[in-house]
């Protein structure tokens, strides 16, 4: 599932391409992928003609406000991701003797819109004024999307529950969210409920820089250890933000193409390779609450 740099990305992506233009129209493989009342054809009906006017994230959902007294909730879930450019149904791509996509739209934007099998599952495309399109690719079809009235958008199960954003929270704040808890850290900082938008990727990567084990109780952590946690937070987020994010798996840019931070991991799918801090260790997996955790058995100490 893309995490927060992979989402704050797209977010950023999608800023520079579709703030001010209008929806013209709205595609869809399966109804169901629009949840709310009135299905596809309500949703269709009042977001035509309406002008984007701001896209933002919470968490790992992306938040499109548009004109009027509504907004579009996008949940990518595990492996959907959103792209702009242009694709001509299949019919359209037989004609012009092109390969064959994988469901049925073609690119018509060469490079990794075309070429990237990640891409070439589009299930919801938003039709914009200025002939381009918004479109979701999914290969699994867990992807959402809502249109809901703006005030109830705090409201939504995804959104009211959610922990502090990492990249806003101060250190003190930060420390005092561990007051009373007793999990294990890796556990922890996965929860939104604790912290927003951390998953297994980056969850793994500040637990290897702060030199401290997945399994670790947080009831045994210390002052220097918050402190390293919190700075490695900040630090891999942002440098993941720099980098467009993580493509080890699904996730893939506005533009189709991959994120490089995959190329800066350090633990994360490491599994047998010897650790980079050069200390004899070898990056192991175990599992965690049905969860992969990746770490150096040497560096990382279990507290």
């Amino acid at each position: 599932m893309p995490e927060l740099p992979e989402v704050e990305t797209i977010v950023r992506e999608l800023r520079k391409k579709i703030i001010g233009l209008k929806i013209t129209d709205v595609w869809v493989d399966r109804p169901k992928i629009v949840k709310q009342a009135g299905g596809i054809k309500k949703f269709s009906k009042q977001i035509k003609n309406k002008k984007i006017l701001n896209v933002r994230r919470r968490a790992k959902y992306i938040i499109m406000e548009v004109e009027g007294k509504k907004t579009i909730f996008i949940h990518q879930k595990i492996s959907g991701h959103l792209l702009y450019g242009k694709w001509i149904p299949l019919e359209a791509a037989r004609v012009r003797s092109a390969p064959l996509p994988l469901t049925g739209w073609k690119s018509v934007v060469k490079g990794p819109l075309q070429d990237d099998k990640k891409n070439g599952y589009l299930r919801f495309i938003l039709y914009l004024n200025n002939g381009y399109q918004l479109g979701l690719s999914d290969l699994r079809r867990f992807g959402k999307v809502i249109l809901i009235d703006d005030e109830k958008i705090k409201d939504l199960k995804e959104i009211s529950g959610l922990g502090p954003e990492p990249l806003e929270i101060k250190f003190k704040d930060f420390k005092k969210l561990f007051k009373n808890k007793k999990r294990k850290i890796k556990q922890v900082l996965m929860d939104p409920a604790f912290i927003a938008g951390i998953g297994n990727i980056y969850a793994d990567e500040v637990l290897w820089s702060s030199d401290i084990h997945p399994l670790s109780r947080t009831e045994n952590l210390n002052e220097r250890d918050f402190k390293k946690i919190y700075s490695n937070i900040v630090k891999i987020l942002k440098k993941a933000i720099e980098y467009g994010g993580s493509s080890t798996d699904d996730y893939r840019m506005p533009s189709g193409r991959k994120g490089r931070f995959q190329e800066f991991q350090n633990a994360y799918q490491k599994t047998g390779q010897k650790c980079k801090k050069k200390d004899g260790g070898i990056i192991k997996r175990l599992k965690l609450a049905g969860r992969s955790a990746h770490f150096c058995d040497k560096h990382q100490i279990l507290k």
